[in-house]
């Protein structure tokens, strides 16, 4: 008898929707916009460099000059101090240092010290889109390019971040080097990946994680730990699956990688027999040791305030720049709301997000330590991007089946979009220090002003003594730069030159010249809140000179005095 199959079924391909099509063409406009914003504001806006000296310390000079003294064959074993962690002076490591020196073949301006961070501060942007795309797994495409490029866009107007990524400064390159880390291991993970890539990927990782200690205190102390708890997570995973087997090895891979890339620490450690290490670990311990108060139940419940407060300035200091009562409020309804939403719904990428809920995880454990009001944002830029992920899974995975769903979509968007044109106002007051009739004096103009002095000039700035002495922007610009052999001194006598500005920023903590050339002062924070909100700033017009003097030159942002 002859059996007849039934034809199996044709599948039809469903064809999006107009809807679905214009909310992907909204999509594209988004990560176009921020890409664009990206670019102008860190890789255009960093050569419009004005924020070269600022701050009670020269730390970008100093870190200018040992960058350029590694062509002159002093090679640095450590890194910058480390500041604000309180009981033991120590130094991060070096790596920081030698990522920054192939720059200087392009320039020996300052400005091209800083391009570094403008670079991989403008190539997180489409980095965190693809990232947040790749964890927005199960979710309808043309939604979840849209919530991608939101995303990107948002991450692009941060202030804070557009701020320091056009500065030489260690802790800037955190959140891009932190989202290298992330895609790594999310590849790893993945079953297909054959064994070589595998060891490449690891490889990848140790080295990533050289950098990341490398860039700041915060990340020295959590990111080893982090890389313990994905190693023990792998090799967990893949024992369940295949037994004892090589890859329980790729670990240990990374490590030995690690170590490897740290190379010019290891040397300096071998010679001062570890004194830096040493100071490390006595950190660690004595935080461990410290107790906040005799009883121990107050002494946890100080720590846990810590922790939830250090969380929550997160959305104060980087979304909002505001510290009053009704921000405050608004951070704790926001953070709460979104953090119930994401992790009530999240369906997504495992491997990328329980990386990213493990390291905000123990950063918070560590934040414990941390008085929330005195801690600068640029101390959590680990938890920088942690808003807006919640954000996108929230919206990614939440339904609209419900009024208080609904009524959460619009409270989240009321947060998206104050966040956003709180963040765009101060991007807009930090291009217009940069640009236009009323800007800052970039290094440029100062190195144009310094070539205009004749031969040995003597330069006055009250300013150049102790730690300024040697690193002064004077010091730099005319050694790399003008090379006349200019003199700076700190008393303003007869003869000598006065660079007085136009205009001055005006921001906590920034160290200037009295209007007599005779006495300094530190701009106070003239906030009523205590919570610190660096680097909100004023671009002020400067006083006139206070002392007899002739002028020789005047450009658009500064005049040139003979005392």
């Amino acid at each position: 008898m002859r059996t007849i199959t039934a034809p199996s079924p044709i599948t039809v391909k469903q064809q999006p929707s107009a809807l679905q099509k214009s909310v992907k063409r909204v999509g594209i406009a988004l990560i176009v916009l921020a890409l664009a914003l990206g670019c102008f504001t860190r890789m255009v806006a960093v050569f419009q460099y004005v924020t070269f000296d600022i701050g009670p310390d020269p730390d970008q000079i100093r870190d200018a000059f040992t960058v350029m003294k590694i062509w002159q064959g002093d090679f640095p074993v450590l890194g910058p101090p480390a500041y604000g962690l309180g009981l033991v002076n120590f130094h991060i490591l070096p790596l920081y240092y030698y990522l920054f020196l192939p720059f200087t073949l392009l320039s020996k301006s300052p400005a091209f010290q800083a391009f570094p961070n403008a670079l991989f501060s403008f190539l997180s942007i489409p980095l965190f889109i693809f990232l947040i795309h790749r964890l927005l797994e199960d979710v309808p495409p043309s939604k979840r390019l849209f919530i991608s490029g939101l995303s990107g866009l948002w991450y692009s107007l941060s202030f804070g971040d557009i701020f320091i990524s056009n500065f030489q400064w260690n802790p800037s390159a955190v959140p891009f080097f932190f989202m290298v880390l992330t895609l790594l291991y999310d590849l790893q993970n993945k079953p297909r990946l054959n064994f070589s890539s595998q060891v490449l990927a690891w490889i990848g990782c140790g080295v990533t994680l050289a950098i990341l200690v490398s860039l700041h205190a915060s990340t020295l102390f959590v990111m080893p730990v982090v890389y313990a708890v994905i190693s023990i997570h792998f090799m967990v995973k893949t024992f369940n699956r295949k037994g004892f087997n090589g890859q329980l090895a790729l670990p240990a891979v990374g490590l030995i990688a690690a170590i490897v890339a740290l190379t010019p620490y290891w040397i300096g450690e071998w010679s001062s027999h570890f004194s830096n290490t040493k100071a490390i670990l006595k950190t660690v311990f004595s935080f461990s040791s410290r107790e906040e108060s005799s009883d121990l139940g107050l002494s946890l419940f100080t720590r846990l305030g810590y922790l939830v407060m250090n969380a929550i300035n997160v959305v104060r200091q980087a979304y909002f720049w505001n510290g009053s009562v009704p921000f405050l409020v608004m951070a704790v309804v926001a953070l709460a709301l979104i953090t119930y939403l994401a992790f009530s719904s999240f369906r997504g990428n495992r491997h990328i997000w329980r990386l990213w809920i493990v390291t905000w995880g123990i950063f918070l454990l560590a934040s414990a330590n941390l008085e929330p009001n005195a801690t600068f944002f640029y101390y959590k830029l680990l938890l920088l991007p942690a808003p807006i992920v919640l954000v996108a899974v929230a919206l990614a995975y939440g339904s609209l089946s419900s009024k208080k769903v609904i009524a959460s979509y619009g409270a989240i968007a009321a947060f998206i979009t104050l966040s956003c044109g709180i963040n765009g106002y101060w991007d807009i007051q930090l291009m217009t220090a940069k640009y236009g009739p009323n800007r800052l004096m970039n290094t440029q103009e100062m190195a144009q002003i310094m070539q205009q002095l004749p031969e040995g000039a003597k330069i006055c700035d009250p300013r150049v003594s102790r730690k300024r002495t040697d690193n002064n922007q004077y010091h730099y610009i005319d050694t790399y730069l003008t090379q006349k052999q200019i003199q700076v001194v700190e008393a303003c006598d007869a003869g000598t030159f006065i660079i007085h500005p136009k205009r001055v920023l005006e921001i906590p903590g920034n160290f200037l010249n009295a209007a007599n050339y005779q006495s300094t002062y530190f701009v106070k924070d003239q906030s009523e809140s205590a919570l610190e909100l660096w680097p909100i700033f004023k671009t002020v017009k400067n006083e006139a000179l206070a002392r007899p003097a002739s002028l020789v030159l005047e450009t658009q942002t500064a005049y040139l005095y003979r005392l």
